[in-house]
């Protein structure tokens, strides 16, 4: 099971977080959640945006753990991702950032090298669901989209 996670915003507002799910490379909608950043800063931190959303995540005892948590970004997304799993002592699940590029795509992975070599295709199909996902539900609230999302949290 590999969940991925992005942050989006309209120039630091309406920020929201996404978690999508790829499991035995399969999208599994049914386990994507919707998360509205609660915090109080005033512009997008994309790194403090993750950490609330990822912390959130993981009080969800009844939601059933990972294997691997993908991250849209670079380092400090990777280095959010690592602390919270170590302070949590999840040591078992692997960590991953996809880094994008001009055009937002994906120029190279980083993390757990073995994870990486033998998820690849699902670490990006992850990636690019969570990007999408995270993109609709930042227009839905923002009004630019009319349907409901059933997979709202």
């Amino acid at each position: 099971k590999i969940e991925a996670y992005d942050i989006s915003h309209f120039g630091g507002k309406d920020r929201v977080g996404v978690m999508t799910v790829i499991e035995n490379g399969e999208i599994k909608k049914s386990d994507y959640r919707k998360f509205k950043i609660k915090n109080d800063f005033e512009k997008a931190n994309d790194t403090l945006d993750l950490k609330e959303v990822l912390d959130r995540r993981f009080t969800h005892e009844e939601w059933r753990l990972s294997d691997v948590v993908v991250v849209d970004g670079g380092k400090a997304q990777l280095n959010v991702v690592e602390k919270i799993l170590k302070d949590l002592k999840l040591n078992k699940i692997k960590a991953v950032g996809v880094v994008k590029g001009e055009f937002h795509k994906p120029v190279r992975l980083i993390g757990d090298a073995e994870t990486i070599k033998k998820y690849e295709s699902d670490i990006l199909l992850a990636n690019a669901e969570s990007h999408r996902f995270a993109i609709s539900f930042q227009k839905s609230k923002r009004g630019l989209l009319k349907e409901k999302d059933p997979y709202s949290r």
